[in-house]
């Protein structure tokens, strides 16, 4: 009996440490929530993902944004926070910035 109860306490040890490295890091951007933010946020006029149904032609897809030469984070940042038109002005955190900028830059065509 103890043994079987020791299992169940190192098996539930196991699985809470693998949650914990699954989990963002703290301070760090976070693109799955980034994506989630674009989903809900930008898909009126970008293409973000695959398999969306609507889109702006005029707009560049979030691909495209990702793979301009020499784009960084801090690029993708100061275009949302000083919008051209048409993309209207969007009131973001600036941890949601960093995760959306970092969600962007994960979709860099791979070397």
């Amino acid at each position: 009996m103890r043994t079987r109860i020791a299992v169940v306490f190192a098996c539930l040890g196991l699985l809470a440490a693998g949650a914990a490295l699954a989990a963002p890091i703290p301070g760090q951007p976070d693109p799955v929530h980034g994506k989630a933010l674009a989903e809900s946020l930008c898909t009126n006029c970008h293409l973000v993902a695959s398999g969306q149904d609507h889109v702006n032609a005029d707009v560049p897809s979030f691909h495209e944004i990702a793979n301009m030469e020499g784009q960084t984070a801090g690029d993708v940042t100061a275009h949302i926070i000083l919008p051209k038109h048409p993309m209207p002005q969007i009131p973001l955190t600036k941890a949601e910035l960093a995760d959306l900028a970092a969600y962007i830059l994960s979709l860099r065509d791979k070397p």
